[in-house]
């Protein structure tokens, strides 16, 4: 019958679950994934040190906004050329906040 067939049809259809994950690429695009964190930019080699030594998984987002404003700030200091500040945005289901980092000026 119409009904079963249209049920048959239904059942057929392939289901795609699209999930985040987190990847970063390097200037000449060669891709890095994980699955705790990863950084990227000209400061990245001095973000993994701090970021390695205070993240852990299943953090809050007040707790991982602070974890990645310390990394942040930590290789903004060490590095001239990443600029005086960062703009840190933390997603969740519930949307998106914005923390605007400020660096030394001197």
């Amino acid at each position: 019958t119409a009904e079963t067939e249209t049920s048959t049809r239904q059942l057929k259809r392939e289901v795609v679950q699209y999930r985040p994950y987190l990847c970063a690429q390097d200037v000449i695009g060669a891709r890095s994934t994980s699955q705790s964190f990863v950084c990227s930019g000209a400061a990245s080699k001095s973000m993994y040190g701090i970021a390695e030594a205070v993240w852990k998984p299943g953090l809050k987002p007040e707790d991982l906004a602070r974890v990645c404003g310390q990394a942040f700030l930590s290789a903004l200091e060490r590095d001239c050329l990443s600029g005086y500040g960062a703009v840190l945005y933390i997603v969740t289901k519930d949307g998106i906040v914005e923390y605007e980092l400020v660096c030394r000026n001197d």
